[in-house]
C-alpha cells in the first residue's frame, strides 16, 4: 500500500513535531516480510520506492509494532539499524504513515 512516511526520530532521539513536518518525508509502498537469522524469525517493515532500480528510501524497521490507526494514517514503532563507522547500533524509530 502506498504511504507518505515521516520518520519521528533521528538516531533514536524523538524529534519535535515542527522538525518532523518541516523535515524529509518519503513516498513509497509499505511492505512487511519475515527474515530468518539463525533460529530466530524477525518481522520487518520496509518502504519501497516506485522505481525498483532506486535504492531504499528509509532503513528497514525491525519488529514493527502498530501504535495507532486513524482513517488516513497510522504509526509504527520498531528498531532501526544505525551504522556509525565500524560499529552497528540498534535504535528506536517511529514512522508516521499517511495516505499521500
Amino acid at each position: 500500500m502506498r504511504f507518505k512516511v515521516y520518520p519521528l526520530r533521528y538516531r533514536g532521539r524523538r524529534l519535535a513535531w515542527r522538525e518532523i513536518v518541516n523535515g524529509p518525508s518519503y513516498v513509497g509502498d509499505l511492505h512487511t516480510y519475515e527474515i530468518i537469522a539463525g533460529n530466530e524469525r524477525h518481522k520487518v517493515a520496509t518502504l519501497r520506492p516506485e522505481d525498483p532500480a532506486a535504492g531504499a528510501l528509509l532503513p528497514d524497521l525491525y519488529e514493527p509494532a502498530l501504535l495507532g490507526v486513524a482513517p488516513l494514517a497510522m504509526r509504527l514503532r520498531g528498531i532501526e539499524r544505525l551504522v556509525r563507522g565500524n560499529h552497528t547500533y540498534a535504535v528506536i524509530q517511529e514512522w508516521h504513515c499517511e495516505k499521500p
